[in-house]
């Protein structure tokens, strides 16, 4: 008995330092898996959400798409959100808000965010879109989330991208740059 143990000791010694020795990494399997994209296109950036209340099919859920300090580049007058056309969730136009965060969080604090004035919010179902205008421009170089509550998510189960455009104030050809993407996994 003494000696299974031992040789066991030795062998899980062996393996780790065979490891080392090569270079390899013990990876657990969860965590194997790099993140799915949709586009490996160059200039594809992916922007960080998170899903609240449920992921669930047909349940009533929460989004979050977080905008760093550094993809604000520019004051935003508008936000525009794209949606594929076989997202058949239904999004609530007075449940629709931008938070401006005056920190970013981390896993052991939330951020702290607070409600810009909104002008107006179009949920714009035939083309796909959701228009967001703040009553005044967002500062370049601010954090900030888009925040969706009271999403009816939708019926299938699946990967749905979201893609995030913005105007700035004083565009004369008022054209939208593309942001960053982001996916929302409904399981």
């Amino acid at each position: 008995m003494l000696q299974k143990r031992l040789l066991k000791s030795v062998l899980s010694v062996a393996a780790i330092a065979g490891c080392f020795a090569t270079g390899t990494t013990i990876v657990q399997a969860q965590n194997a898996l790099p993140s799915f994209r949709w586009s490996n296109r160059e200039g594809f950036h992916e922007l960080k959400n998170v899903i609240e209340l449920s992921d669930a099919p047909r349940r009533w859920g929460r989004y979050r798409v977080k905008i760093g300090a550094n993809d604000m580049k520019r004051a935003v007058s508008q936000f525009v959100v794209n949606y594929p056309d076989f997202f058949d969730g239904k999004f609530n136009a007075d449940e629709i808000e931008i938070r401006v965060c005056t920190t970013k969080g981390s896993f052991l604090s939330r951020s702290k965010c607070s409600a810009v004035e909104m002008d107006e919010v179009d949920v714009d179902t035939e083309n796909h879109r959701i228009a967001l205008y703040p009553l005044e421009p967002v500062p370049a170089g601010t954090n900030l989330e888009l925040v969706f509550n009271d999403v009816k998510n939708p019926r299938s189960r699946g990967m749905y991208q979201l893609n995030v455009l913005a105007e700035s104030p004083g565009d004369e050809l008022q054209l939208l740059s593309a942001m960053g993407s982001t996916i929302i996994q409904i399981d």
